[in-house]
């Protein structure tokens, strides 16, 4: 695309006019031949020390005309485009550029605390079950067709969202079902999108190293399911945030397991194989087996029924298809028999894992876990208190420690505890294998057999394949870990 077409008021000039620009950069890590690159300031990095590395590659500057003396200086041999407004200018610019055709793509948002990722997967299993262009943007991962990119984070920035879009478009369009979190909501990384769906799952505490006060956090999340009227939305009546955010909604569905509700689950079944329960709308009401575990996954299932039933597919037709739906990675991911790892990372998540563990049949919970730092300190000896409660016995451990003392973190979450069923082994690979012998221990003493009481809970990283220590990621998977001691490649 020409850069006269692209900013047309800004290049009058003849030798700017004709200029190809090949794509829309802000990231020097990222940048590309013939990239047009907008300067924007940040509050931990000085975007101004790589504009002579970035200069020999991009086909121009834009920038806030706030920054001219400074960037008169540093830029060379580029065209320097400044503007009035250069966050408006920049989405402009990518909606331009990375023109995704917004008819041909249907978009779906969940968001909540828990629940978002196996909900998402949810939603997109089943629409692709109907036969339906389905893309999914995850915690996990991005799938676009038949591509399957590994997610950075659970919602892209804007720029990103953008290049996905139009690559979705390019593939044919349908539906996109995304994971919408609350950073993204705030700093208006989904601004513009034309939500057809938006699924509510559920509000606990986290993030309040970002939004300080849960208040916030949940303001956030509010102000985005108010602001997108033309979605219907589906909201967890048994949840206290959902009971609110209901009553202000317009164009709105319900469900849930106690509350009255659109969507009703009955007579629900759990087991170690299995979760079976009675979906009900109304007057009708089917019996349903899916092989996720667990209370709450019924409400991501529920939900996710709900909100494909919705767009207009025959329920009976949607629940046929269940029996696809399959445990996402890193969510009460059963690794070896008795051994599971879950993304718990919050205070109610953690909590809800033990409960599913207990409810299944397991009497007896080994947990490993810890909290990540540089993040919500108010939430570890809550965790502790948790785990101290539902825990036989718990290794507390490194998380993604980063910037903090690891020993530190661990001892904060140690005051939770009120027994001694703890042990503090600072590294996570130690305290992993450390709880891998003593479940095989209680299970040795006990004589369990087949109809074991004893499990094994890795909770906090799920399908993270790092671990960030001071401003390092080193490799680091919980499932692999696990995996390799319990086939001898580790010794122990």
């Amino acid at each position: 695309m020409r850069l006269s077409k692209l900013i047309n008021k800004y290049c009058q000039a003849d030798d700017l006019k004709n200029i190809e620009v090949t794509g829309i950069c802000d990231d020097s890590k990222k940048v590309s031949k013939g990239d047009i690159f907008v300067i924007i300031e940040r509050k931990n990095f000085d975007i101004f020390s790589i504009i002579e590395k970035v200069e020999p590659k991009v086909c121009a500057f834009l920038a806030d005309i706030k920054a001219k003396n400074k960037l008169t200086k540093l830029v060379k041999n580029k065209p320097l485009i400044l503007v009035k407004d250069i966050n408006r200018e920049f989405e402009r610019l990518c909606d331009v550029f990375y023109d995704f055709k917004k008819n041909s793509l249907k978009f779906i948002a969940i968001t909540g605390t828990n629940g978002k990722t196996t909900s998402a997967y949810c939603i997109y299993t089943l629409l692709k079950s109907l036969g339906l262009n389905v893309a999914l943007i995850s915690t996990i991962e991005y799938r676009i067709s038949t591509t399957t990119i590994k997610a950075n984070h659970t919602t892209p920035d804007f720029l990103t969202l953008r290049k996905i879009f139009k690559n979705i478009s390019d593939c044919g369009g349908g539906y996109v079902v995304m994971e919408v979190s609350s950073h993204a909501i705030d700093q208006a990384r989904i601004k513009g999108i034309p939500f057809i769906r938006c699924l509510f799952t559920n509000l606990s505490r986290d993030h309040l190293d970002y939004h300080k006060t849960i208040a916030k956090y949940f303001n956030t999340k509010k102000r985005f399911l108010l602001e997108n009227r033309k979605a219907l939305t589906l909201i967890n009546l048994d949840d206290k945030y959902g009971k609110q955010i209901y009553p202000k909604l317009k164009n709105k569905l319900s469900y849930a397991i106690q509350a009255p509700a659109d969507f009703r689950a009955e007579d629900i079944v759990l087991s170690k194989e299995e979760t079976s329960f009675i979906a009900r709308r109304g007057a009708k009401s089917y019996r349903l087996k899916i092989r996720l575990l667990g209370r709450h996954n019924v409400y991501n299932v529920l939900g996710s029924l709900g909100l494909v039933n919705s767009l207009g597919f025959s329920l009976k037709r949607i629940i046929s298809n269940c029996n696809k739906l399959r445990s996402v990675e890193g969510r009460l991911e059963q690794v070896e028999k008795n051994i599971f790892v879950d993304y718990a990372h919050t205070p109610d998540g953690l909590k809800n894992v033990f409960c599913c563990l207990k409810q299944i049949g397991y009497r007896n919970i080994i947990s490993v876990f810890g909290c990540g730092g540089n993040r919500d300190k108010g939430k570890r000896q809550m965790m502790g208190k948790i785990a101290c409660k539902e825990s036989y016995f718990s290794f507390i451990t490194s998380d993604n420690p980063r910037e903090e003392d690891p020993l530190l973190i661990c001892r904060e979450i140690a005051r939770g505890f009120k027994k001694d069923n703890y042990s503090v082994v600072v590294s996570r690979r130690d305290a992993i294998i450390k709880a891998l012998k003593l479940l095989q221990r209680m299970q040795d003493l006990n004589n369990q057999g087949n109809d074991c009481k004893y499990c094994l809970l890795v909770a906090g990283k799920g399908h993270e394949d790092y671990q960030i220590i001071g401003k390092t990621k080193y490799p680091f998977k919980d499932k692999s870990l696990i995996i390799d001691i319990l086939n001898q490649k580790i010794k122990v």
